[in-house]
């Protein structure tokens, strides 16, 4: 009998990759035809509590891929980045979301998906969101979710032509 012991990882990056998949089980639709994602833009201008200025209401926005969902974040782990104070859970997520902030920040600055289609740019939820196609998305309502869901390509066509302009309007001083 033949033995083979690998030095190396035969795939380095497939344990990465499915424990991901594995966190996003349940919570994952797919958008096909939409290959948009927001690149994380340090100039962005990206909804913040009022309040504490904390992005997203300081939810943990890596979290959103785990099996447990969105949680809050805490004082120990803040970053500064975008001109905004995110907040993680714990010190793996702090460094994840630093390396790979496009990848986890929320489409449209966090602003609701659905409402985005429609030309308006209301705040999103962090409690009503959908991950689709690895992308996080928020919405300010039960409703603008479900119509977002019903008509989901549509919706990110919709949103996707409409942002830029939405993203001006947001970044101008009141």
């Amino acid at each position: 009998m033949t033995r083979f012991f690998l030095t190396k990882p035969l795939f380095p990056d497939l344990k990465r990759w499915l424990v991901l998949a594995g966190m996003c089980a349940g919570v994952v639709f797919t958008a096909d035809s939409s290959s948009y994602s927001q690149a994380f833009n340090a100039e962005e201008k990206y909804w913040a509590d009022p309040t504490t200025g904390f992005a997203i209401g300081g939810y943990d926005v890596v979290s959103y891929w785990s099996a447990a969902g969105p949680v809050l974040g805490k004082d120990e782990y803040e970053l500064q980045m975008a001109k905004t104070t995110w907040r993680f859970s714990n010190k793996g997520n702090f460094e994840e979301f630093r390396k790979y902030a496009g990848v986890y920040a929320p489409q449209f600055s966090g602003y609701g998906a659905y409402a985005v289609s429609q030309g308006k740019a209301p705040r999103g939820n962090p409690r009503i969101w959908v991950v689709a196609d690895n992308k996080l998305y928020l919405f300010f309502s039960l409703k603008g979710k479900k119509n977002w869901l019903e008509n989901q390509q549509e919706s990110i066509r919709k949103a996707i032509e409409n942002w830029p302009a939405l993203r001006r309007q947001i970044a101008r001083p009141n």
